[in-house]
Parts: C-alpha cells; structure tokens; sequence
C-alpha cells in the first residue's frame, strides 16, 4: 500500500510538448516514487531533452534544500543536472565502444550523501533517477549493499520501460539472471589461475586474491601516479569473450588507458552532480551489454579500477569491488 505522505508530496511536471507516449512511461516512474525506495527525483529524456520529471522534494525523505530553496528552482537545478548527465553518458557510450562490450545500459553514481543512476531505455531515451544514500559518512568506502534496494529497482524500471516498447530486458545489474536464485559456484580450491600482471608497481596480493571466472576479470590499484594491475582474461573460460575483432591483449591496453582516465572522468562526473548531489564520487558503475566497469575511491589519488565480462554477474562482481576497497582503504 501507498504511504498517503508519499502520494501528497508527490509533483508532477511535464515537458510543454506532451504526448500520450509519456503516459505509460510516466505512470511507471511514479511507482518507484511511491514504492518508498529512497528515490525522491525521477526524470526521463530523449535525445538529453526532458520529456517529464516527478519528485518528492516535499517529502521528510528527501535531502534538505540547498541554495535553490524554491521549489521551482530546485527542480530546475535538477532537471539540468540530469540533462548533463545524459550528456556525460552518451559520451560514455562512445567511448566504452572501443572495448566490443555492447551499449552502455546502466550508470550508477554514488557519493558520501547520495546516489544517482542513469539508465538506457531504448536508443537515445534515458531515465534519470536520484536518491539519498543515509549514514554513509562514515563508511571508509562506498558500499553497494546500502543502496542496493534502489540500484535494483531503478534497474527494473528500465527493464518494464523496455517492455513497453515490446523490448527485452538487458539485465542490467545482472539481477535478471536466470540461475533460479543460485549464485555462480565459486572456483575449487587450489584452482590455479593464468594470472597476468602489469603496471609500475607490485599488486596487493588483495587483487589476484579477488580474480575468478565467475566474478571479476580484471582489477587495477592507482595510487599517487603508480599503478598496479592483474587479470585472468586468457583463463579458458572466457575466451568466448574474444574474437578476431578484440584480442585479450587488445581489451588488456585499452582497460589499462580506461583506468588511467577514470579518476578524471569520476571528478567530471561529481561536479556535474554538484549544484544537486553533494560530494566526490565514490563509486561508479558503467554497466555495459557485457558485463561492467568499476571504480571506486579510496582516497584522494587513490582508487580502485574492476571490469567483469560476464553480465549475470554484475552484481556480485560489484559487491566483491566493495570487499578489495575495504581492504586496501585501510591504513597501514
């Protein structure tokens, strides 16, 4: 049942070209709002244009108001933020096309304070979607887990959008599996593994530690201009992954140049967030057709870099991120 609060907080703005298009669309937005998830701001775009946005700024949920304490500004503010987002992810899109992973689906964005996603719904329409992330001050790290709730239901939000347009899921997330609720089975023990390793300074045994086929594929440490990277991407089992078209020693360079820009591109990513989602990118996830792409902060110059090609295990590559982050977070 609906919270009657949520219902009464809820504002409803469409762009000044309305079509009947947006109906069901919208429809669908307004229920992960008032599912009561933690989203309080969904907004959806073609072509990085707003065709309509929902919030719950109203709502003791939602974040306090900043420097736009009018409502009509800061949904403004928000409105833009989410424009420049659009923007930022079809940038991505081009980018990540070197590596023959497939389209870039889903873009997780995470600070101390809050998290924000943007999803692929079909071609150039993208939903938009911000949520407060509570008690995350304290964590040494960005931590998955808290805001999995939401990160799972904005995912399906674009799955039932895609169903709309009579359009298949792309599992984004991975949640969508079909393992009847299994976990993929980790590696025996003793398993050894083809490990390759590069980079200018030696890897934390944390890194190899964490590679398996069923799980990451390729992990890198950047610390203070030094970086440290491994991978398992010439193990037997993935070599599905590969064709003429993209070598592993093709895909192992061009996730080495990726990493090394990924720091700048996090630092682009939260001053586009700014003006709406305070604080410095913790965590980000450019979940692609074939698996993800992970960053996550440790410190100032000090981050983590992770890829998976497998897409059922987004999720849980995801989590095992987090795990590595933690550890090599901690002080000596």
């Amino acid at each position: 049942m609906t919270d009657p609060e949520l219902r009464d907080a809820l504002v409803e703005e469409t762009a000044e070209q309305d079509v009947p298009g947006f109906l069901k669309k919208r429809d669908l937005c307004r229920g992960l709002l008032l599912s009561g998830c933690g989203v309080y701001h969904v907004a959806y775009y073609t072509t990085g244009v707003l065709d309509f946005a929902l919030d719950l700024f109203a709502h003791p949920s939602a974040p306090p108001p900043g420097d736009e304490a009018d409502p009509s500004q800061r949904r403004e503010v928000y409105r833009r933020v989410g424009a420049q987002l659009v923007y930022r992810v079809s940038e991505l899109h081009r980018r990540l096309g070197e590596l023959h992973t497939g389209a870039l689906i889903r873009t997780v964005v995470q600070t101390r304070s809050g998290l924000v996603f943007c999803n692929s719904v079909v071609g150039n329409e993208h939903v938009v979607g911000f949520a407060a992330v509570p008690g995350a001050d304290a964590e040494p790290v960005a931590d998955p887990s808290r805001v999995g709730v939401v990160d799972r239901a904005a995912s399906q939000l674009a799955t039932d959008l895609r169903r709309l347009l009579r359009q298949r899921s792309q599992n984004p997330g991975g949640w969508n599996a079909d393992t009847d609720g299994e976990p993929a089975p980790d590696p025996a023990p003793g398993e050894d593994f083809p490990t390759h390793v590069t980079g200018s300074s030696t890897p934390d045994g944390a890194l190899t530690a964490a590679l398996r086929p069923a799980g990451l594929h390729y992990l890198s440490h950047h610390r203070m201009g030094e970086h440290a990277a491994v991978d398992i991407l010439e193990h037997p089992d993935l070599e599905p992954f590969f064709n003429r078209g993209i070598t592993v020693a093709d895909r192992r360079d061009r996730y080495q140049r990726l990493a090394g820009d990924l720091s700048l591109l996090a630092l682009q990513v939260g001053r586009d967030l700014r003006r709406a989602v305070a604080g410095d990118v913790t965590r980000l996830v450019l979940d692609v057709e074939m698996g993800a792409i992970y960053y996550y902060r440790l410190s100032s110059d000090d981050y983590l870099f992770g890829v998976t090609l497998d897409q059922d295990l987004v999720a849980r590559a995801d989590e095992e991120m987090a795990t590595v982050a933690r550890r090599l977070a901690v002080p000596a």
